[in-house]
């Protein structure tokens, strides 16, 4: 393998990357919410009901939920639901994880 080695500065003998491994991992994991994905696995249970059938959570970002809706015409309809979809997620996981909703036509 050719990237066998990771420098820190200039100044700094190069350490095998097995070295540093561990730290990366543990900086990487501390960003990661398990909340997300339960909410994507849990999404026919916890969405209102004219959410879960004609919509998919895509992920999370910056406490913005991106929704893939199934048509043009669903996310029209969704639109004017974000507030319950809100409530929902509010009382499933608590008021951080979720603090809007940005909605997308599936292509």
């Amino acid at each position: 393998m050719r990237a066998k080695y990771l420098s820190q500065g200039d100044r700094r003998e190069p350490k095998e990357i097995s070295e540093v491994l561990g730290s990366l991992i543990e900086k990487a994991s501390g960003q990661i919410d398990v909340r997300q994905a339960d909410l994507v696995r849990r999404w026919a249970e916890i969405a209102p009901p004219d959410w879960g059938n004609v919509s998919t959570p895509i992920g999370i970002a910056d406490k913005v939920l991106l929704v893939e809706a199934e048509s043009g015409t669903a996310a029209s309809l969704l639109k004017y639901q974000i507030h319950q979809l809100l409530g929902a997620i509010r009382d499933a996981f608590g008021e951080d994880l979720v603090v809007s909703v940005k909605l997308r036509v599936s292509q």
